[in-house]
């Protein structure tokens, strides 16, 4: 990717994350970034696709600064679903509350108004869901985690856990939220080690 594209996506990403998608225009972000409007669309075919863009260019900073430090498959599944809330923790704590989940913030804006924004978010959630459905079932096949535990459903809790709890401590600015929703988390999935609870249809 070349340096000017990054750089536009990266001041987009900021704006975007604070202001919206919607009150967010072409001309803020050339105004920002300190592009011009030709390099801007050499780039980029409309602010649609720049939406895309930056879609794409959170995913991968996600995957590679998250879920690849979180889960290596190389250590206690149940640690490494620990370190993924912990990570996530740590990098909202360093901004403060600031901004959220640019993901989640994008997804609530844009998914009844922009069917193809929509099904990429959908995507990208689901994703997030199977990486740590995988982690449970790994636990839950090395004995960590009993054998009533839906690693599936289970998944959809926490990543809807973390989300809510973002949203909230945005709203209340108050990392305290997301480290004591974390915590709940853990608690949570530890329930399920040993005998533990049997999950209700």
């Amino acid at each position: 990717m070349s340096k000017t594209k990054e750089h536009i996506i990266e001041i987009a990403s900021r704006l975007m994350n604070l202001r919206g998608f919607n009150n967010t225009s072409v001309d803020n972000v050339l105004q920002a970034s300190g592009v011009k409007k030709g390099s801007f669309y050499y780039y980029f075919k409309s602010k649609e696709d720049l939406g895309y863009a930056i879609i794409e260019d959170h995913l991968r900073r996600f995957s590679e600064h998250v879920l690849g430090r979180a889960f290596t498959n190389q250590r206690d599944a149940l640690m490494e679903l620990e370190d993924f809330l912990d990570i996530i923790l740590e990098l909202h704590r360093q901004r403060n509350c600031a901004g959220g989940c640019l993901m989640g913030n994008m997804a609530m804006e844009m998914s009844d108004i922009h069917e193809g924004f929509r099904k990429r978010f959908q995507e990208v959630f689901e994703g997030w869901r199977i990486r740590v459905a995988d982690v449970l079932h790994k636990a839950k096949m090395s004995g960590q985690l009993n054998h009533h535990v839906d690693p599936t459903r289970l998944a959809q809790f926490v990543i809807a856990g973390v989300e809510g709890a973002i949203l909230l401590s945005k709203v209340k600015k108050d990392i305290n939220v997301l480290d004591n929703c974390c915590k709940e988390l853990k608690k949570h999935v530890r329930m399920y080690v040993g005998h533990g609870i049997v999950p209700p249809d």
